[in-house]
């Protein structure tokens, strides 16, 4: 698949150890030639293949890809179904929750968007505004005993992510099971946290997903208070990532990295918006966390990151 090839050559850059060539930048060049020429190349060539049509029946086996976004980004959506629409193993839905706030109709959708609905893609407009959380807030509400995995809106995803999260959670049932992790350490800003790269970990508490690799959720995995959500909107509104990691915790379930914590393509788009700009670097995620701890700690007596 071209998407394959240019994600794996985007990543061989990472694993260039001559300190000459990274002291002249040349790895970040490269990448910067590879990411823009998948931009160009990718979208080009997706018009002349065909992607395949998810299965009719919603209760089909393979997994449930559930994902939001919004206007910034809402042009080239389509190019992101699309590499899901092509992956080893096929998912069996693949659902888009959009807000009303920001859409008011499928009219006012990009066509090559509304044409994924004929190959299976369910676009849903909700009331309010729940940002990130769209992506899963709805599909468990109406979900609760059905496995879901979370992507983001900007990624070009290599063929075999799903089946990389699918397999990894036959291997461990009931675990979360992600991509990419960082290591949580409680007495530490989130930007020192360490990313786990390299071979799988066993299932533990102390790992927390990133939904940019995309992360498997099993049925019953998160506790009651992923869909209370005046209270995330309240103290977390804007890191869903947290947010998550947490209320699996509280329901006593462990996360699993499968050991494809990569770099992956993004889909470039104008104006484009990056939560992690603000909390990553802008240490919105150590205010946050600050605040789902003081709330736990007073209502459960427990601090949900001593893990």
């Amino acid at each position: 698949m071209l998407i394959d090839f240019f994600h794996k050559s985007y990543n061989s850059t990472y694993r260039i150890k001559s300190r000459l060539l990274n002291r002249l930048k040349v790895p970040a060049i490269i990448r910067f030639i590879v990411l823009s020429s998948a931009n160009f190349v990718i979208p080009f060539l997706l018009r002349f293949s065909k992607s395949i049509s998810l299965p009719s029946d919603n209760n089909a086996d393979g997994p449930v890809v559930t994902l939001t976004s919004f206007p910034q980004r809402i042009g080239n959506i389509h190019l992101v179904i699309e590499s899901l629409m092509r992956q080893s193993l096929l998912p069996s839905r693949i659902t888009l929750w959009l807000s009303q706030e920001q859409f008011s109709s499928l009219a006012d959708l990009p066509k090559k968007l509304l044409s994924l609905q004929s190959k299976g893609l369910e676009i849903y407009l909700t009331e309010g505004d729940l940002r990130s959380y769209k992506k899963y807030y709805f599909f468990l509400k109406e979900n609760s005993d059905r496995s879901f995995i979370i992507v983001d809106d900007d990624i070009f995803y290599p063929s075999y992510l799903l089946e990389t999260l699918v397999n990894s959670g036959k291997k461990y049932p009931g675990t979360v099971c992600a991509n990419r992790c960082a290591e949580i350490a409680k007495n530490k800003p989130y930007k020192e946290w360490s990313s786990i790269r390299g071979a799988a970990l066993e299932p533990s508490f102390n790992l927390l997903p990133t939904g940019c690799g995309g992360v498997l959720y099993p049925a019953k995995s998160l506790h009651a208070d992923a869909l209370n959500k005046e209270l995330f909107t309240d103290i977390c509104n804007d890191a869903d990532d947290i947010w998550l990691s947490c209320m699996a915790y509280l329901n006593k379930t462990k996360t699993v990295c499968t050991g494809k914590n990569e770099y992956f393509l993004e889909v470039k788009s104008l104006g484009n918006i990056h939560l992690h700009t603000g909390n990553v670097t802008g240490s919105n995620n150590d205010r946050r966390m600050k605040m789902v701890s003081e709330y736990y700690l007073s209502e459960l007596d427990l601090d949900v990151f001593d893990r």
